[in-house]
C-alpha cells in the first residue's frame, strides 16, 4: 500500500516570489509522485495547489481534505458541503482543480484531524498561520506520542529557520525538552525531503 504523506503549505504568497515558491511546491509534488507516494494537502489555491499540480502531472495519486469557506463565513447557515465545491471560490479562494479525491469539512479541527489522521509522514512547505497551525500540532501529537516520534516531519526551505529559532528559545527557556529538536527536520531541498523518507520507510 502507498504511503501518504500530508503536504502543509500556504495560499499564496507575494507576487515577487511566486516562482520561487510555486516551484518549490510543483516540484515536491511531483518528486511524492514519482517515488510513489500519495500526496494530501488542504485542497487550496497557491503552494498547495502547485504540490497537487505536480503530482497529478506525474500520475500520482491526490487527496484534498478541504475547508468549506461559506461555512466559516456565515457560521449561522447549516452548509452541507459536496465534492462538487472543489471548483467554487470560498472567500476568494480557488479549491485546486488537480484533487482526485476530495473530502469537504465545515471547521478547521476536524478537517485538520483528518489531514493527521490520514498521514504516514509529513512536510511542510512555506505558508502563514494555517500552515504553522499545522506543524505545531504535529509537534504537538508527536511530543505527547499521539503521532510516532519516528513519523518524518520534514520543512522544507530557510523560510523555516524563524521556527527553528522559535523552537530553540523554548529549549533555552525551559518550556520544551531538549529533545524537542528531534521532533523534525529542516531541509533545503524536496530532493533531500523524499530521500528521508525513501530511507524511513525503507528500514
Amino acid at each position: 500500500m502507498k504511503k501518504k504523506i500530508s503536504v502543509f503549505a500556504g495560499n499564496d504568497c507575494v507576487k515577487g516570489k511566486q516562482n520561487y515558491y510555486f516551484e518549490l511546491a510543483y516540484k515536491t509534488g511531483r518528486l511524492l509522485a514519482e517515488n510513489g507516494f500519495v500526496t494530501i494537502t488542504g485542497a487550496g489555491s497557491g503552494l498547495m495547489e502547485e504540490a497537487m499540480k505536480g503530482a497529478f502531472e506525474a500520475g500520482g495519486e491526490t487527496i484534498g481534505v478541504g475547508l468549506d469557506f461559506r461555512h466559516t463565513k456565515i457560521m449561522s447557515e447549516d452548509v452541507e458541503p459536496k465534492a462538487s465545491n472543489i471548483s467554487d471560490y470560498f472567500e476568494g479562494r480557488q479549491q485546486s482543480k488537480y484533487v482526485k479525491d476530495v473530502e469537504v469539512f465545515k471547521l478547521l479541527g476536524p478537517r485538520q484531524e483528518k489531514i493527521i489522521k490520514l498521514a504516514d509522514a509529513f512536510i511542510a512547505l512555506p505558508g502563514g498561520v494555517g500552515t504553522f497551525f499545522e506543524v505545531f500540532n504535529v509537534l504537538a501529537l508527536k511530543r505527547l506520542r499521539e503521532i510516532p516520534k519516528d513519523v518524518p516531519l520534514i520543512l522544507i526551505g530557510k523560510y523555516f529557520s524563524i521556527l527553528k529559532e522559535t523552537l530553540d528559545t523554548m529549549i533555552k527557556e525551559g518550556f520544551l525538552e531538549s529533545s524537542g529538536s528531534s521532533l523534525y527536520r529542516i531541509v533545503e531541498t524536496p530532493e533531500e525531503a523524499v530521500r528521508i523518507l525513501n530511507d524511513n520507510f525503507k528500514s
